[in-house]
């Protein structure tokens, strides 16, 4: 096919094209105008752009946006680029996405969720090694993109599964990818995340009356109100299901539980000891709406902990606990506590009250 002359099929009647003035070269423009999303137009489009160096077509994209205020988001060759408006961009294009002023981590309202990409990685259709996947299964996405975002769930292999909100990637177009957690960070939260979980002035204390007993899903033994959630810890069960209120589903959520009591007594530590109350830790589905939480809430995973540490303001504990929570999972400020969950990637946010 490189050794035959480049044909140009007529298009269809119904696009006003014009044959270029000058019969000895072919005006690009004008052949663009002639574009009538035909098989071998596309098919021409793509063999033109194999020609091309990735910094031809970057430089490309550049002027053909003619606005220095965008970021830009590199795909790999094998991929198409759909926009909101349901336009195609052919292999290898790069898709501008609005930059947005630098803010410092964590202090940013939840006007919506976006996905910062750290460094240049591999969007894929699951959590596989690269090597693993066909081209059509996976697109290249530059260092520094940012995509707006409905939802990120933990996946396998030390993987986020995505959902992007106004763009599909891919051939076929898909919005949902799997990409490496260390690669990207998680900003914003959902706009309609404003709990009012207020802390509860009777929950009942540790003791060793074993108060209040409980059942919790997956586990024979019963357990008590009153006891720590882990053996000689500080924080009790009732803490966590609010005085045997909001009592877990399942046994993953129970686990869940264990996992961020252990952060949670790393945090008291980490503080010097100090005395933590606690706002919120699970909840139900109903109690989670009642209270205004987000609809994909880390706390009705049991995973999650709104808290107060004695003597010091949520937002120097936000601020303190940054760099320290890394991207062990979501940190987020509010006036009133610091929100903490275990999600196994990198999440910030400011509440915005």
């Amino acid at each position: 096919m490189l050794n035959q002359r480049l044909q140009f099929a007529t298009p269809q009647s119904s696009v006003n094209w014009q044959q270029p003035r000058n019969t000895g070269s072919i005006q690009f423009l004008d052949m663009l105008r002639g574009y009538g999303k035909l098989p071998h137009q596309d098919a021409a489009l793509a063999w033109l752009q194999q020609q091309q160096s990735p910094s031809v077509l970057t430089e490309f994209a550049r002027r053909w946006q003619d606005d220095a205020d965008r970021k830009l988001v590199s795909v790999g060759k094998s991929a198409v680029v759909q926009l909101s408006n349901g336009t195609q961009l052919p292999t290898n294009f790069v898709l501008p996405q609005q930059s947005r002023k630098p803010e410092s981590r964590g202090t940013r309202p939840h006007t919506g969720i976006r996905l910062k990409v750290l460094s240049d990685t591999v969007f894929k259709t699951s959590s596989q090694q690269s090597y693993q996947l066909k081209d059509s299964q996976k697109v290249f996405v530059k260092a520094n993109t940012e995509f707006d975002i409905t939802s990120d769930q933990p996946a396998e292999n030390k993987h986020i599964q995505v959902v992007l909100a106004n763009v599909a990637l891919g051939t076929p177009p898909l919005k949902t990818w799997y990409v490496f957690c260390d690669h990207v960070e998680i900003e914003g939260s959902e706009p309609d995340n404003a709990p009012k979980d207020e802390q509860q002035s009777d929950l009942i204390k540790i003791n060793s009356n074993k108060t209040g007993p409980i059942q919790l899903p997956g586990y024979d033994k019963t357990f008590y109100l009153s006891e720590p959630i882990i053996t000689g810890g500080h924080f009790s069960w009732a803490e966590a299901t609010k005085n045997g209120t909001r009592i877990p589903t399942n046994k993953s959520i129970v686990e869940n539980i264990f996992k961020i009591a252990e952060v949670m007594e790393e945090v008291r530590e980490y503080f010097g000891n100090r005395p933590i109350v606690v706002n919120s830790w699970y909840r139900d589905p109903v109690t989670n709406r009642q209270v205004g939480g987000a609809t994909r809430s880390r706390h009705l995973s049991g995973d999650a902990v709104d808290f107060v540490v004695e003597g010091i303001s949520p937002m120097s504990v936000n601020k303190r606990l940054d760099s320290w929570w890394g991207s062990r999972g979501g940190l987020a400020s509010a006036s009133c506590f610091t929100h903490i969950d275990a999600r196994g990637h990198r999440a910030r946010w400011s509440y915005g009250f």
